[in-house]
């Protein structure tokens, strides 16, 4: 499931009042168009016999989300291009099966006994898919017009992007509000705590074009089957819940893909906190989840890592053996990159935090501990790149000819 990144606690503040005039004739809350203007309309050819399978996780969500992400998905997705929307119930004591098989034919409910955890249940709905592209989706969610369709063209067009919707904001107090989200890109910081920022406010979503993200919120995208095989996710060795948008965001980029958002297609989500989450986490088991990540995927920066998450540091990890081993079979037949290169050509804003980060909760007196106050919604810095130096590394990272040309696209 989407971590719900601190700055959308302002958002969804803002608008967690009764929406007046909620179009529910059809089911669920009807989102308005949130899309920009210029959106192309793309018919059935232009597909190339491409179908997907739609898989949605879940674990101890309320009926009334389940069935209006369902109602949605129906009335807003063409049904030609959907082999079947698979619902796996992770270990809850109802799997809802009759009553998500009673609003379509193309639904399959896998039914875990016992809870395996968002990785094992998203590898149990990749096994069970039968289309060519995979589409993730969560059981909390209202997609808007042409969602699918715009993320799907992407995939045909290049067979190893990862392409995301904009995830608009419904707030965890009010199912039927529905508000386009801020312009931005997910990545991480160098705990590995999934963030959305805007380096100097100059990222726009309000024109049609795709744009690269230096990192994935992990819970809603469209990529090839084949690719995700290649790739090798996830690591099942990870338990329960945190950890797999890193694993994907490395694999991707590093290995020869990259990751996009697609501002025509839209995803209204439902971001909730701790307080309002229907099952508890961990944190000690999200740690451990994000050690198992450093110790293969940022191996040659470590100390970053363990500076920021010094609990991890004794934690013991089991079963390592066999994912190292995949890790340096995937390194040498795909060619995967290091994590230097990410930094210097993916996310210019983690690079530049690397000599500036710090520790809220550190003794007093080491000179890790913060001094001066957190960036809003951030727990490693107290100040953000300067907008110059982010525009000169992205422009010379633009010249060293990763970012493809718009005849490419």
């Amino acid at each position: 499931m989407i971590a719900r990144p601190k700055f959308l606690f302002a958002l969804v503040a803002v608008v967690a009042g009764i929406a007046d005039g909620v179009d529910l004739s059809r089911g669920f809350p009807y989102p308005p168009d949130t899309r920009p203007k210029g959106c192309r309309k793309y018919r059935r050819k232009d597909f190339a016999n491409h179908t997907v399978s739609i898989v949605i996780p879940w674990l101890a969500e309320k009926w009334t989300h389940m069935e209006g992400t369902m109602k949605a998905l129906l009335h807003f997705t063409p049904d030609e291009l959907v082999e079947e929307y698979i619902w796996i119930s992770d270990g809850n004591a109802d799997s809802k099966e009759t009553e998500l098989k009673a609003l379509s034919p193309k639904v399959k409910v896998i039914a875990f006994q016992e809870r395996q955890g968002l990785i094992r249940a998203k590898m149990k709905g990749v096994e069970m898919a039968t289309a060519p592209v995979l589409v993730f989706m969560e059981a909390h969610v209202i997609p808007n017009k042409h969602w699918l369709q715009h993320i799907l063209h992407r995939v045909v067009q290049n067979p190893k992007v990862l392409a995301m919707p904009t995830l608009d904001g419904i707030p965890q107090e009010n199912w039927h509000a529905y508000r386009p989200m801020p312009p931005g890109h997910w990545r991480y910081e160098w705990n590995f705590n999934l963030i959305y920022t805007n380096p100097g406010d100059l990222i726009r979503n309000d024109g049609p074009e795709p744009y690269t993200s230096p990192g994935t919120s992990g819970g809603i995208f469209a990529m090839r089957r084949d690719w995700f095989l290649q790739l090798g996710l996830f690591d099942v060795g990870m338990k329960e819940w945190g950890g797999d948008h890193m694993e994907l965001t490395m694999k991707v980029w590093r290995c020869g893909g990259r990751i996009e958002i697609v501002p025509c297609s839209r995803v209204g989500h439902l971001f909730r906190d701790p307080g309002h989450r229907p099952y508890e986490v961990e944190v000690n088991t999200v740690v451990y989840n994000y050690k198992r990540l450093a110790e293969l995927w940022a191996k040659d920066h470590l100390d970053y890592f363990y500076k920021m998450k010094p609990e991890a540091v004794g934690m013991k990890l089991s079963g390592m053996d066999q994912v190292i081993k995949n890790y340096e079979r995937l390194e040498q037949d795909l060619k995967c990159k290091d994590l230097d290169w990410y930094l210097e050509n993916i996310d210019h804003e983690m690079a530049w935090e690397k000599d500036h980060i710090c520790h809220p909760y550190a003794a007093r007196g080491d000179p890790i501990k913060c001094k001066g106050q957190l960036v809003p919604g951030r727990w490693t810095v107290t100040k953000t790149i300067p907008v110059e130096v982010y525009q000169h590394r992205k422009k010379a990272a633009e010249e060293r000819f990763l970012e493809p040309t718009r005849e490419d696209l």
